[in-house]
């Protein structure tokens, strides 16, 4: 995606950029932060998958329940990015008719999202795990 990007001016200044194009930068850069944030889900997925082969008990079972919240929690993220608009042309067509959500609104959710409490719960598994829970 950042190669078919660069041929459309992601990466200038926006003062360099040709404003004919910038609906298509947009669109590359709304499916390249898509792509990431299932990027994402599918790395922490794939560790909890590793984890849940070596634990047993109450920790497999919360495993579990990280692996669907983690998942649930980006995947709302990531459909949120497409839906925030609507119709979804907003998006790239900023002039469209139509309405978005507040961008406070959008903040707070990444932020959430964002946070650590996936990382630390994680972490803590893990320990616990080390410790022969």
């Amino acid at each position: 995606m950042l190669t078919e990007g660069i041929k459309w001016g992601v990466g200038l200044h926006y003062e360099d950029m040709d404003y004919t194009k910038m609906w298509m930068v947009s669109l590359i850069s709304y499916s390249a932060g898509f792509a990431t944030i299932l990027a994402a889900a599918w790395s922490k997925t794939s560790f909890g998958i590793t984890l849940l082969r070596i634990s047993s008990g109450w920790v497999k079972w919360f495993i579990w329940f990280i692996i669907i919240s983690v998942n649930v929690i980006l995947g709302v993220s990531a459909i949120i990015m497409w839906t925030r608009c609507w119709p979804v042309k907003k998006l790239w067509f900023p002039e469209t008719e139509g309405y978005c959500w507040t961008p406070v609104t959008m903040e707070r959710y990444q932020t959430f999202t964002s946070s650590r409490w996936p990382r630390r719960a994680v972490r803590w598994t893990k320990t616990t795990k080390s410790w022969g829970c």
